[in-house]
């Protein structure tokens, strides 16, 4: 009988210090830098988005056409200062599934309608996109910050990134 497996990755594209790194009296082989940590960072940023795995813009670009691809959003990471976009691996080049290129065309929509804060068409769009896959994580978090920032709207200075404040 199979055995269910669910587990979050973040992958993060960079240099790092890997090794055997102590004394000669306690060694441990690890790993080591801001790449690491940015993997790190973006393996717990899928607990706020409801997803499984999570990657930097520069994996995807280290991938070029291998994968399929969708921006989650832009996000300012615990310990960074600057917004950086993040994004979710669907597939393999060519694998998409009719259901998941909806989601991601929607999903799309749906993001580019929140960073110009319409949020009436952001909310359409995403709710378009959970007709393609009901139970999509990340765009059911997105809905829940539509309704959030129509409420109450971010400044005049919001540049439409999210800033996550746990590990």
């Amino acid at each position: 009988m199979p055995i269910s497996v669910d587990i979050r990755i973040g992958i993060a594209t960079g240099e790092a210090l890997v090794g055997s790194i102590g004394s000669e009296v306690l060694m441990s082989y690890t790993l080591m830098g801001e790449t690491v940590n940015l993997a790190s960072r973006l393996e717990g940023a899928n607990k706020v988005y409801g997803g499984r795995i999570l990657t930097t813009q520069a994996t995807v670009t280290a991938a070029g056409d291998a994968l399929e691809v969708r921006e989650i959003d832009r996000v300012v990471l615990v310990g960074q200062s600057y917004p950086q976009p993040i994004y979710e691996i669907m597939s393999q080049s060519g694998a998409l599934t009719p259901a998941q290129r909806e989601l991601r065309d929607r999903y799309g929509a749906g993001l580019a309608a929140y960073r110009n804060r319409k949020w009436e068409e952001a909310r359409a769009a995403f709710t378009a996109a959970l007709s393609a896959i009901p139970d999509d994580g990340p765009t059911l978090t997105m809905l829940k910050r539509v309704d959030t920032l129509a409420a109450a709207a971010p400044a005049d200075d919001w540049d439409g990134a999210w800033r996550l404040d746990q590990k």
